[in-house]
């Protein structure tokens, strides 16, 4: 049998992580970082997904929050509104972190992405901290 503790984490906790975790990943995508032009990609073990504000389909008419997030983002960019980061609590085991790319990043010069969202997942969190 294996050794395991049970951990007693809080909200604030597991939300600092999230902060961390996507400020690190948006600093990496806003830098310098070139890569194949996909819709997903994994970076340091988490799912990250872009998107562009041209932006139509399934996704924003489920009525999910994952859904509201993209279309609240679409708008946004649209209407030329600012756009800044965001923490959603997606479901009971995941989170999403979500950020506008910068201007002149290589993702949005070049592969016509407009904005971001790290998706976390609460179990790889709590082994994190």
């Amino acid at each position: 049998m294996r050794n395991s503790k049970i951990k007693r984490v809080t909200e604030k906790q597991l939300l600092e992580k999230v902060s961390e975790v996507g400020e690190a990943v948006s600093a990496r995508l806003n830098g310098n970082y070139r890569v194949e032009c996909q819709a997903t990609y994994e970076i340091d073990g988490h799912r990250v997904e872009l998107y562009s504000a041209a932006l139509t389909g399934p996704e924003l008419l489920d009525g999910s929050i994952k859904g509201q997030l993209l279309e609240a983002y679409k708008y946004g960019i649209e209407n030329g509104q600012p756009v800044g980061t965001n923490i959603q609590l997606l479901n009971d085991s995941l989170y999403a972190y979500s950020f506008p790319l910068r201007k002149d990043t290589y993702l949005k010069t070049t592969c016509g992405h407009d904005f971001a969202l790290v998706i976390l997942s609460k179990p790889q969190l709590v082994k994190q901290l």
